[in-house]
């Protein structure tokens, strides 16, 4: 069987695993299986709450021995580098013996070492059966800081939840425009903006915009968010994402909910939706195709559900 270009690893709390099979099949085109698995696409752990390692696979083989024969074969060159043993879940070897074959890889790769804030982490790990290495890359969890927005609602959707909506709009292909034309403070336009999307935010209440903004530029963030209603759109985008109800400081009526799927359904060709409730009538009754759902909890003791649509 052909070798893949990557690895990666998973990590997900149980209570999210239908949200991480959702944005694994967005971003890859693929069904979740293990927390492991292979892949010619390339994307960046960091925007994803999920995905936690990649290793662009070098060589590869069952005998740690002959591994370390195919890399001191092709002498490799690096600046200021370290070589990291990544743990998967399946027969990891002790603390000390991934130590060790970390220094074994090390001693034959050609240029000076650095531990602290290497410019290169080529990565070593055993599973089923098989030695890989690599270059290394880890999700830099940065993006946790934009739990400590200065505004929030307790209503705000999560940023693990926000992250994989903008994976499921854009499907990796960063050349796609992204809007939210019920943005709220801004979370999901953050995120976008962290992954490197272009998207636009529209929020009818002109406080919560005016609070968007900050929080957008609290972490420097260039996103226009323009204050109004999402009927008066005139753009059309590929995807959108909306967060229901329409607001934070008002339920939407029926009136409203079928206002927002028609409007959605004219400005982008993709609507992302997030709902308290099942709206799958209501879905379909503005002729809405829905591609894939999932339920999503708030937390492990299932306080909260939130359905989340994706329609065409």
């Amino acid at each position: 069987m052909e070798l893949c270009n990557y690895l990666y690893s998973l990590n997900y709390p149980e209570f999210e695993k239908e949200l991480c099979a959702l944005e694994v099949k967005s971003l890859f085109n693929d069904s979740m299986g293990d927390k492991v698995f292979f892949t010619n696409t390339k994307i960046d752990p960091s925007v994803s709450p999920f995905l936690r390692n990649r290793i662009e696979v070098l060589f590869s083989h069952s005998s740690f021995k002959e591994l370390v024969e195919l890399v001191d074969s092709e002498e490799l060159h690096a600046t200021d580098f370290m070589v990291k043993y990544v743990k998967l879940y399946d027969q990891d070897p002790s603390f000390q013996m991934r130590r060790s074959y970390c220094k074994q890889l090390g001693s034959i790769i050609h240029g000076e070492p650095l531990y602290i804030s290497p410019k290169k982490i080529f990565g070593i790990t055993f599973y089923k059966e098989m030695w890989y290495f690599g270059v290394l890359t880890q999700n830099d969890i940065i993006w946790k800081e934009h739990r400590d927005k200065p505004y929030s609602y307790s209503s705000s959707i999560g940023i693990n939840i926000a992250k994989v909506l903008v994976n499921i709009a854009g499907n990796g292909d960063m050349s796609k425009r992204i809007v939210d034309p019920c943005c709220g403070v801004g979370t999901v336009l953050l995120e976008s903006a962290f992954a490197g999307y272009s998207i636009k935010g529209w929020e009818i209440n002109g406080k919560v915009a005016e609070n968007a903004r900050g929080n957008l530029k609290h972490f420097n963030c260039n996103v226009q968010v323009i204050t109004g209603d999402i009927k008066d759109i005139d753009e059309v985008f590929d995807a959108s994402i909306i967060d229901l109800p329409y607001g934070n400081f008002s339920m939407t009526t029926q009136e409203e909910l079928q206002s927002i799927l028609k409007n959605a359904k004219r400005i982008s060709k993709k609507t992302i939706l997030v709902s308290a409730k099942d709206i799958s009538e209501e879905i379909k009754n503005e002729n809405l195709v829905i591609l894939d759902r999932c339920e999503v909890v708030k937390n492990k003791n299932n306080d909260f559900t939130r359905y989340v649509w994706v329609c065409e």
